[in-house]
């Protein structure tokens, strides 16, 4: 897995010099999928986050709006308590890598469709505590409002799923920020 993130990397960094490069960061509310069992309270969302990058490919592909990203995206955490005990809590981060789609709907309205793969890292404590990394399908939707030639106001929604070893789920991320074009 790590030779496919460094490779997908590698091929980011060389597609770099050939086009426009961008960068982001997003916070807003996430959602782990969580068992609650018989836990009295179960709280399954929390603040999470993600930084990205992006290198434009739009010269390069035949088909405009076209870019490779990647990205770091930390869904927060979720637990599973009866009264003062914690049963379980879960821990989802990502480290994402693929293609995105910025079709325009306007000259400062553009759409943003992601896929591709992440390598996510799972990890739950508490009575049934396990951990796990697995290579998952990532997918995202978004929109981004041009206020000039380099900075934007995003917003978007990340989906994926986790695994633990024990418990799986699926996890999401909606979120607003900012992104910088260089």
């Amino acid at each position: 897995m790590k030779k496919i993130v460094l490779g997908a990397l590698a091929l980011a960094l060389s597609a770099s010099a050939f086009a426009e490069n961008y960068i982001g960061a997003t916070i807003g509310s996430s959602h782990i999928d969580i068992d609650c069992g018989l836990g009295t309270q179960c709280d399954d969302g929390d603040t999470g986050f993600k930084l990205y990058g992006g290198f434009d490919l739009s010269r390069q592909a035949s088909l405009p709006g076209l870019a490779l990203e990647v990205a770091y995206i930390d869904f927060g955490k979720a637990s599973v308590s009866i009264p003062f005990v914690t049963v379980q809590s879960i821990e989802v981060s990502a480290l994402s890598v693929g293609a995105a789609i910025h079709p325009k709907f306007t000259p400062a309205l553009n759409g943003v469709a992601r896929l591709g793969v992440a390598y996510v890292d799972a990890s739950s404590s508490g009575l049934f505590a396990s951990s796990s990394s697995k290579l998952k399908l990532y997918g995202g939707l978004g929109l981004e409002y041009a206020l000039n030639k380099q900075f934007k106001l995003v917003g978007g929604a990340d989906f994926t799923n986790y695994d633990t070893g024990r418990q799986s789920g699926s996890v999401h991320l909606l979120s607003i920020g900012a992104q910088y074009g260089f």
